[in-house]
C-alpha cells in the first residue's frame, strides 16, 4: 500500500509539473507572439509616417493580452522573464536587420495593422491567457 501511495504522490508531483511547463512554454510562446506585433507597430510608428496613426490604434489593442500576460507570468520577478527578454531581443534584432536592408516597407506595415484591426488574432493562441 505504501508503495502505490508512493507512486500516486509521485505521479502527481510529476503530472503537476508537466502541467505547469506546458503553462509556462505556452506563455512564453504568447509572449513571442504578442511582442512581434508590439515590436513591428512600434518600428512602422517611427518609419512609415503614412500608417503612423493606424499602428497606434492597433497598438492599444495589444495592451490588453500583455497586461494578461505580464500578470499570468508573475510580473518583474517571473520565472520566466529572461527567456522572454531573450526572445524579444532575438526578434528586435531580426527587425533591425529587415529594416537595414530595406524590407521593412509601408505594406508590411499595413499587413500587421490589418491584422490586428480587421483579422484579429490567433484566439486559439490567447487562449493560454484564460
Amino acid at each position: 500500500m505504501k508503495k502505490w501511495a508512493s507512486a500516486m504522490i509521485a505521479a502527481v508531483a510529476f503530472s503537476s509539473a508537466a502541467v505547469a511547463n506546458t503553462q509556462d512554454y505556452k506563455l512564453v510562446t504568447v509572449a513571442g507572439y504578442l511582442n512581434f506585433y508590439l515590436l513591428n507597430l512600434n518600428a512602422c510608428e517611427d518609419f512609415h509616417p503614412a500608417v503612423r496613426s493606424a499602428a497606434y490604434d492597433a497598438e492599444k489593442s495589444l495592451y490588453p493580452y500583455l497586461d494578461k500576460l505580464y500578470s499570468k507570468m508573475g510580473g518583474v520577478d517571473g520565472a520566466n522573464q529572461k527567456m522572454v527578454a531573450d526572445i524579444v531581443m532575438k526578434r528586435r534584432n531580426m527587425l533591425n536587420t529587415q529594416i537595414a536592408e530595406g524590407d521593412f516597407t509601408v505594406e508590411h506595415c499595413q499587413a500587421v495593422v490589418k491584422i490586428l484591426t480587421e483579422d484579429g488574432l490567433d484566439k486559439t493562441l490567447l487562449s493560454a491567457l484564460e
